[in-house]
This record gives C-alpha cells, structure tokens and sequence, in this order.
C-alpha cells in the first residue's frame, strides 16, 4: 500500500496520531513511518515550530538547553495555547499539552525559562494576568502581549 503524500503525514500527525497508528494505517513498518519524517518532512516541521516560537520572548534556537526546552511538556503547552489563540490547528496531543498548561495557569501559576528549560513559578503581580514570566530584560510589545493573557473564560480551566 505504502505511504501517503507528505501532507496527508503532516495532517495525520496533527491530527495525533502516533507514528505506530499512521504505520499500521498504511500497513508499513514505524520505522518507514519515522523515518519519512525525519527526512522528508524535517524543514517542514521546523518552520512550523518556529511559527509559533518566533512569537515568543525568549530566544528558543540559542537556548542553552534548546533540545530539552522544546520537549517539556509545560513548553508544549505553551505552544498549542498560542496556536489556539492565533487560530491555527491544535492536534490532540497537544491539546491535551495544552488543558495541563491551562490547569496550572488557572491555578495561580506561570510559564518561566530559564538555562534549564521551562518551569511554572508562583504568579506575582508583576505578572498580571500574562500566561508567563516576560523576561525582565525583553521589551514588552502590547501587539503581542494580549496573546500571553489568560482569557477569563479560561480561569476556571
């Protein structure tokens, strides 16, 4: 049967599905499956990711711990709300990244980077109703601003 074209993968992958459930699908190995998007579809996937993070304060392709960063499920999170507030599609897994970030957002948390990674911190006033800690050192754009703001509905998760 083999595999479909690679934005048939891509919408499969958004939509959630594993590697294993896309193989099993087509009735190929998972292996063929990983190993078509780790080489045809990298600079894909890589332009998507930076869509998103470009949007960010913090400098996400220099960071000492990029790789880690980037896997963190708080970080996750992070990413599906924002592709939810720009009305880009947010796949199931990610939406389910995304009810967690939210769950602890609503519960007096936020989103901080440091030279580890992502952590959740203790909301401070100086915090306001942001999603994160804007990094006192990164100017802060009111055009994109209201898309780190915690959106009342959102409040009682």
């Amino acid at each position: 049967m083999g595999l479909p074209d690679n934005y048939e993968l891509l919408a499969l992958e958004e939509a959630g599905l594993s590697h294993q459930e896309i193989a099993d699908k087509y009735h190929v190995t998972r292996q063929a499956v990983t190993w078509r998007f780790d080489n045809h579809l990298k600079i894909k996937k890589r332009a998507h990711f930076q869509e998103v993070t470009a949007l960010m304060p913090w400098d996400v392709a220099s960071h000492p711990a990029k790789d880690r960063l980037k896997q963190q499920a708080a970080f996750l999170g992070l990413r599906a709300y924002l592709r939810k507030r720009l009305d880009m599609d947010v796949s199931a897994r990610s939406a389910q990244a995304m009810r967690a970030f939210l769950n602890r957002v609503s519960n007096g948390e936020v989103l901080a980077v440091g030279v580890t990674g992502a952590h959740y911190v203790p909301r401070e006033a100086a915090d306001g109703n942001l999603v994160i800690r804007w990094p006192a050192d990164e100017p802060r754009p009111e055009e994109r601003l209201e898309l780190f703001e915690l959106e009342e509905s959102e409040q009682d998760g």
